[in-house]
């Protein structure tokens, strides 16, 4: 194949990547929750970013991998690294949003949204130390992960915490 097919076909495949995750628009709203590759549920640019280089990055591999046939292992590899790299992209969206609501700083008050254990550490492996009332108010230490500490010592899960 000639180096002109080759550039042909990695272009398509990197449009392809560049429109993967609104390629397929009827598929994404017919879907109760967002899968990742067709549409993502978390706000930011890496998801169209990552199905960009991954069907390029798809492309590449896919011409060099089949020997009769590159421009059509150019664009299945363009549209396999655009899936990939789409489902990749809104993984680290999805992680800095998680990241971004999970972040209690320190004298900031929040109340019990519901009855929660006190726990020694944050997990539910850690023992209980205590209890909060639903609408008990209290001071945020810090955070782990999913995980809030109050002062005086304790952690309680950031899912039954508001403002």
């Amino acid at each position: 194949m000639s180096n002109k097919k080759l550039t042909v076909a990695i272009a398509a495949a990197a449009v392809l990547g560049t429109l993967a995750p609104a390629a397929l628009p009827t598929m994404a709203m017919a879907q109760s929750r967002a899968n990742g590759i067709t549409n993502c549920d978390a706000p930011g640019g890496r998801q169209r970013a990552g199905a960009l280089i991954g069907g390029v990055i798809g492309a590449l591999a896919g011409s060099q991998i089949s020997d009769n046939e590159r421009a059509l292992g150019a664009v299945a590899g363009g549209a396999a690294g655009a899936a990939a790299g789409s489902y990749v992209g809104c993984n680290q969206q999805r992680a800095r949003q998680y990241q971004s609501n999970y972040n209690y700083g320190s004298g900031d008050q929040y109340r019990a949204s519901s009855n929660l254990n006190i726990r020694s550490g944050p997990g539910t492996n850690y023992r209980t130390v205590g209890r909060l009332s639903a609408g008990q108010p209290f001071t945020a230490t810090g955070s782990q992960g999913e995980w809030v500490q109050i002062a005086g010592g304790g952690w309680v899960n950031a899912h039954y915490v508001s403002r």
